[in-house]
């Protein structure tokens, strides 16, 4: 290994495909310009996105060969001119648009944010993107109130564990979620409500009498899409997040893909105007109100230093060993957020 601080290590998808065609290696390392800061990264959060990019199914990621990877945490190792209230040596979390599979990221300055000694880089790297994602969906515009009901797909995922926290800070009345039936006695130890993933639309009806629920969150796309908002009450909101459906193993699928896009529903405005119901998108990446972000950034660690919510770790990979740890995703033997190792 070559000298630490003018060589790094970073993961590269060399072209789409299955975990394997992810590549570790060292580049050099590079110098922050104007306004950058370069990161010493000790934990790099895994998100989906990452997988869909690696298969080539994410609209705005970069063409191979590139470095996947949206959030970092780590020391400062160096600043760039007219770059204030960061010193080298400062714990960060810093956000970005790929880049984040490396041992030294540049992120603007912007994008940075100094940790309180009380906070974990584990638990940094864990909550930009899953629990910005879970603020969007469930207090805005997701907007759930208190005494309300919610269903979350995917419940034992990431954006799933910090959904059902958000909304006990909210005050909802019943969570349902789907997961894997391995993980239904987890869901219940959480206080949520286990419903099967390929039938859950007459479990919650049966579940609610008939009613409904008045939020559901779907990270799935497809047909699911549909049966969630066949889900809603009068009233009810149902936000989309993903397309998970379209990437149903680990390699890319064209059949799985026309499959699920003919799947996807196009709602009519007269069936939502008939029945009070909403469709919500969310995509974080392209969420351009910055003023809700920072809101929504200083509310959750605000609740992370108080232990309102917690970051649920399920594993730590170290860098080198990525493709295992996209693997490990693509089983669904996660529940929580996975991370990669760097220090």
């Amino acid at each position: 290994m070559r000298d630490g601080y003018h060589y790094m290590q970073r993961v590269i998808v060399t072209r789409y495909g299955p975990p394997d065609v992810m590549q570790f290696g060292e580049a050099e390392t590079p110098a922050p310009a104007e306004g950058e800061v370069l990161v010493r990264v000790t934990r790099a959060g895994i998100n989906f996105a990452d997988l869909l990019a690696r298969m080539g199914l994410y609209p705005g990621a970069p063409k191979p060969p590139f470095v996947p990877g949206y959030e970092v945490a780590g020391t400062v190792a160096a600043v760039g001119s007219g770059v204030d209230g960061i010193v080298v040596g400062d714990r960060v979390v810093a956000g970005r648009s790929f880049g984040g599979y490396a041992s030294h990221v540049i992120a603007p300055r912007a994008t940075i944010m100094r940790l309180p000694d009380s906070v974990s880089f584990d638990a940094a790297a864990a909550l930009p993107v899953n629990y910005l994602t879970a603020w969007l969906a469930v207090v805005h515009p997701g907007a759930l109130q208190p005494g309300e009901t919610l269903l979350i797909h995917g419940a034992a995922g990431g954006v799933g564990v910090a959904a059902m926290q958000l909304a006990r800070i909210r005050g909802a009345a019943r969570i349902f979620g789907t997961a894997s039936p391995a993980k239904h006695d987890w869901l219940r130890e959480q206080g949520v409500e286990p419903v099967p993933r390929d039938d859950f639309r007459a479990a919650i009806k049966a579940a609610t009498d008939g009613r409904g629920v008045d939020l559901v969150l779907d990270p799935v796309g497809g047909d699911h899409l549909l049966q969630g908002y066949r889900c809603l009450a009068s009233g009810g909101r149902i936000v989309t997040y993903g397309i998970s459906a379209m990437a149903p193993g680990r390699k890319r699928s064209r059949l799985a893909q026309l499959r699920e896009w003919w799947r996807t529903p196009r709602f009519n405005p007269l069936w939502m105007m008939g029945t009070n119901r909403a469709v919500i998108g969310v995509h974080l990446g392209r969420y351009r109100d910055a003023e809700r972000l920072q809101q929504a950034q200083t509310e959750l660690f605000g609740w992370l230093e108080s232990g309102e919510i917690a970051p649920r770790i399920d594993s730590v990979f170290p860098g080198a060993e990525a493709a295992q740890a996209h693997q490990h995703i693509h089983d669904r033997k996660n529940i929580g957020k996975v991370l990669l190792d760097f220090a």
